[in-house]
């Protein structure tokens, strides 16, 4: 038998993914580059608007129609200019408040968005804060936690009252630059940090309105983190990137909500950033913009996460099982004929970044572990021309570890 030698590491079960997806950069933002914009989709279009640019702080609207790739501007926040707001959609509604400008905002917005106008509401009635959370679940609006001061404080926002009533302060502590969403009638907060130095967190907690009570989930695998970017299509929401005081994260991770699991998703091949506008439209999930804190390094640029077409159903019930399962200088991995030759293998460790690359071809492989690696856990993706795919997780032990 013919065995071709890697010189490559990696090891453990792979988990195939159903559905490949890949990373497409789309048309820049025709407006000025920004972080900490707000973000949101409403039929076939996203939104992205306010954020801090160069020059200050924006109150600017930008609408992206995904069906003709095309910009258009809309109507600009009617309050004070500012970045870190509070944002989420009710019906044909967006609700747009709080932020920095340049003190903590507790003012309320609502955007019509068919009829392109801006109403004033209820004021946020709790401590002022940026760069907290917000979702909206079964018609309700929710918003709180985030800084300036530090707070856990959450409510609720009723648009038949205009009204917003105090619920249960989050579990999981204080803290802000979190990333948020809600999903089949539950909010989720997941990652952020407090205190300088950061003191980042990758924690998954679920609100459940009904009960108002909070349960903790189970936590993002990578590294600890804040200012993240992240979307929901379908049942999985993605969450990734963002930095931990110290380093820039361009990893991304796939959260099933139902199974509440987590794996490897696909890593953002653009500039390592913090705090990008987000939205999912369909099955497609959209980041936008961002920067990178303290540089004065803003992006205006624009990726699309989507399917890719004419994947064969083959490849997400497709399984390689690297064996042993432990090992600390080698390991074998079966290469099925229907992967066909010259398959990309990448390592990366636990803040995202590529340790190592080889090729695969049909047959067994032995794959050698390179000397430099340390002991610990990693992630792999083992992708063939002919888009059969799968992600997996890595343990390596070395000898007196």
């Amino acid at each position: 038998m013919k065995i071709f030698s890697t010189f490559f590491f990696f090891l453990f079960s792979l988990v195939t993914v159903a559905q490949q997806y890949s990373w497409t950069q789309r048309s820049n933002l025709p407006a000025a580059q920004r972080y900490n914009p707000v973000g949101f989709s409403f039929q076939k279009s996203g939104y992205v608007g306010l954020g801090k640019g160069a020059s200050g702080t924006l109150t600017d609207l930008w609408e992206f129609n995904t069906l003709t790739g095309a910009w258009t501007q809309r109507a600009s926040y009617p309050g004070s200019a500012r970045y870190g707001a509070a944002c989420f959609v009710i019906g044909e509604f967006a609700y747009v408040g709080c932020g920095w400008a340049p003190s903590p905002q507790v003012n309320f917005f609502r955007y019509h968005i068919p009829t392109n106008t801006w109403f004033s509401i209820a004021s946020y009635p709790g401590t002022p804060f940026y760069t907290g959370v917000s979702f909206s679940i079964g018609g309700k609006g929710y918003a709180g936690i985030g800084f300036s001061p530090y707070t856990k404080e959450f409510y609720e926002y009723d648009t038949l009252t205009n009204a917003w009533t105090q619920k249960a302060d989050f579990a999981g502590g204080i803290r802000q630059s979190t990333f948020s969403f809600s999903y089949n009638g539950k909010g989720f907060v997941t990652t952020g940090s407090h205190g300088w130095p950061a003191n980042p967190y990758n924690d998954m907690w679920e609100y459940n309105p009904l009960t108002d009570a909070w349960i903790q989930k189970s936590s993002l695998p990578g590294a600890v983190r804040y200012g993240c970017s992240g979307f929901v299509i379908d049942s999985i929401a993605y969450v990734g990137l963002g930095q931990n005081g110290s380093v820039y994260f361009n990893d991304m991770f796939a959260y099933n909500i139902k199974s509440d699991t987590w794996s490897l998703a696909d890593s953002f091949p653009g500039t390592q950033r913090v705090f990008p506008a987000n939205f999912s439209v369909s099955s497609s999930g959209f980041l936008c913009a961002g920067g990178i804190s303290g540089l004065n390094i803003n992006f205006n640029d624009f990726w699309e996460y989507s399917p890719l077409t004419g994947f064969s159903s083959i490849a997400s019930k497709e399984l390689i099982l690297p064996m042993p399962n432990i090992c600390s200088d080698y390991f074998y991995i079966d290469l099925p004929e229907r992967f066909g030759d010259a398959v990309q293998l990448f390592l990366y460790d636990q803040k995202g970044n590529r340790v190592m690359a080889s090729v695969l071809y049909k047959g067994k492989n032995k794959i050698i572990i390179n000397p430099t690696i340390a002991s610990g856990v990693y992630y792999g993706v083992c992708t063939a021309v002919n888009k059969h795919s799968s992600t997996f997780k890595i343990v390596i032990r070395k000898e007196g570890h």
